[in-house]
């Protein structure tokens, strides 16, 4: 949750972008180093990356708005999208203060982005706490790329939550993403306890270490029946539909498909 800093007398409040591998995380933090004056953030700092793509996570801290009641700081983390560095993302994403989620919305990217979305909201029902969201709807030039208003209903988001078109890679929608966050984050620090902030999220240094103890254990801890299903095919679902969709993820539905799994090696050799 957000942080007081001491140190530098300052609050600091996280925001973590996910997403699905090569939607524009990294790109928008990019982006938001061009328009920024230098005076204002810090460097972009990424440990590590292979072939452009994010492995551990991207750090920015940005200065808040000149005019917020307080001395800000806003850490823009992004987290690698892979589905196999979940173990790696997860803990990032449970950390955060708020949530952008970039979603590459090109026809043939849209069903990582729906998977992806899904695998976001198992995350979100282990977290004790609410974390607002801002959806950017990414690579809006490509043709073909559904719009807001689909990709709202696509993912059945409420009312409440923003949905911001961009373009990421030359830099449209990126600083109107980033202003419905810096609000979210004005609210956070408005509505909740303050805690000090930990040495493990005081720099990209200390996080990085931190990240590296995720590395002992990458498969331990709870896995959410959302994350399960998350390597198939997006399944149009409509009110009662949806509900009985969704209730598939039910631990007897899973133990049940499970014991379908074993039995069919055995079917198929007997045949």
């Amino acid at each position: 949750m957000a942080s007081f800093d001491s140190e530098r007398g300052c609050y600091v409040v996280r925001i973590v972008y996910d997403g699905p591998g090569m939607a524009g995380k990294t790109t928008n933090l990019q982006k938001i180093c061009d328009f920024v004056p230098s005076t204002r953030r810090s460097e972009m700092v990424t440990p590590a990356e292979l072939k452009g793509r994010t492995m551990f996570f991207d750090w920015l801290e940005v200065d808040g708005p000149r005019k917020a009641p307080v001395a800000l700081k806003l850490q823009l983390i992004s987290v690698p999208g892979q589905i196999e560095r979940n173990y790696r993302r997860r803990p990032l994403v449970e950390a955060a203060d708020v949530l952008v989620f970039v979603c590459d919305a090109t026809p043939k990217a849209l069903p990582d982005s729906m998977r992806a979305f899904a695998r976001l909201r198992g995350t979100l029902k282990r977290v004790k706490r609410v974390i607002p969201i801002v959806v950017q709807v990414n690579k809006q030039d490509i043709k073909g790329s559904l719009p807001p208003d689909g990709l709202r209903k696509r993912l059945k988001l409420g009312g409440g939550v923003p949905v911001v078109a961009a373009s990421a890679s030359i830099g449209l929608g990126v600083k109107e993403t980033l202003a419905m966050a810096t609000r979210h984050a004005l609210q956070v620090l408005g509505h909740r306890a303050l805690e000090p902030l930990v040495a493990e999220l005081a720099n990209p240094d200390a996080l990085f270490d931190h990240v590296l103890t995720f590395e002992d254990k990458p498969h331990e801890g709870p896995v959410d029946a959302e994350e399960l299903y998350i390597g198939e095919e997006q399944v149009e679902t409509e009110g009662k539909a949806a509900e009985a969709h969704l209730a598939a993820s039910s631990l007897d539905a899973l133990e049940a498909r499970a014991r379908r799994a074993a039995r069919r090696p055995r079917e198929n050799g007997a045949g």
